[in-house]
């Protein structure tokens, strides 16, 4: 965009005082001419920079789901493919349900058992037979069986394992006959889920004119030459530089000062862009117009803009 209007700048020059000659182009004239781009380039990214800033720092964020079984158990069944998109409530997988079911049938068995002495019991109880504490022990024994059904069959129902959200299962290497086993270090499968977060990383000095609400514009490089509107969700001002871990030592700056982080800044896409397919870990440019001095956030759309189309460029020889 500087290119463009140091051009245009360039030609107003020449038709004023090489063609028409309405100027005449004497050492004032050059001086003078040659400070005016200097300058007003200089104020004009000044002002860009705090009323329309931007970053090459957009980062697409997907949540993702290690899927860990609740109960161990050979795989039987894997509809989930890598890189296949489900719905949620589709299975990923299934665990061999025979011994939680037979665990379940016995348990039943049992608490049918003690059902009926309970009421044996109280029945003898009633006609003076039998006693209070055969009552009350038999009373213990059924409430425990229904507590050791009730988790019995819940291990039956978590042989099947349903995806979380909508999503791609992601390298599915899990196997009808391998071992599955409820190890959070371990997980069966990654489950990408499609909902999705748009962070912008900028400079510290960058947003105190920003707030939540202002307009934004993305340029991804998975879709050049296509710009996305966005608003401005929130400022998240908190990173790591501003936390220092339990010690019992003095913290330590190190032997160079440390980098300034910078902050990050959560965009929500606009209705009209909802529908557009983000991949995770997408990155490219966004740019942020406030509230203020909107005459000039033109400019900064214009060079988004460009840069998206540049995004068609492959710039490599291998």
């Amino acid at each position: 965009m500087e290119a463009i209007l140091l051009a245009i700048y360039s030609f107003f020059v020449w038709l004023i005082f090489i063609k028409l000659k309405w100027l005449p182009w004497n050492t004032r004239s050059q001086v003078t001419v040659v400070i005016i781009p200097i300058v007003g380039m200089v104020a004009l990214i000044l002002l860009l920079n705090t009323f329309a800033p931007s970053s090459a720092d957009v980062r697409v964020v997907n949540y993702v789901v290690q899927i860990n079984p609740q109960v161990r158990g050979m795989v039987i069944e894997v509809p989930a493919e890598g890189n296949r998109p489900m719905k949620k409530g589709e299975v990923l997988f299934r665990i061999d349900p025979t011994p939680y079911r037979l665990q379940v049938e016995e348990i039943q068995a049992q608490l049918t058992l003690a059902q009926t002495r309970l009421r044996q019991s109280r029945e003898l109880a009633g006609t003076g037979a039998g006693n209070r504490f055969d009552v009350e022990r038999y009373e213990t024994e059924s409430a425990q069986y229904q507590a050791k059904l009730a988790n019995a069959r819940w291990e039956l129902d978590q042989t099947t394992v349903y995806t979380p959200a909508d999503g791609t299962p992601i390298n599915v290497q899990l196997r009808r006959g391998s071992m599955a086993v409820p190890f959070p270090v371990a997980p069966a499968m990654t489950f990408v889920e499609n909902e999705h977060q748009i962070i912008a990383l900028f400079h510290q000095n960058e947003l105190h004119q920003v707030a939540p609400g202002d307009e934004a514009e993305l340029a991804l490089k998975t879709l050049p030459g296509k710009v996305l509107k966005a608003k401005v969700n929130s400022i998240v001002w908190a990173q790591g530089q501003g936390q220092l871990t339990v010690s019992g030592v003095l913290p330590q700056t190190g032997a160079a000062p440390q980098v300034p982080g910078r902050f990050a800044v959560k965009l929500d896409l606009e209705e009209k862009d909802l529908a557009t397919f983000l991949a995770a870990g997408a990155v490219g440019d966004a740019a942020i117009y406030t509230q203020h001095l909107e005459a000039i956030h033109i400019i900064r759309k214009v060079v988004l803009r460009v840069g998206s189309y540049l995004n068609y460029l492959i710039p490599k020889l291998h």
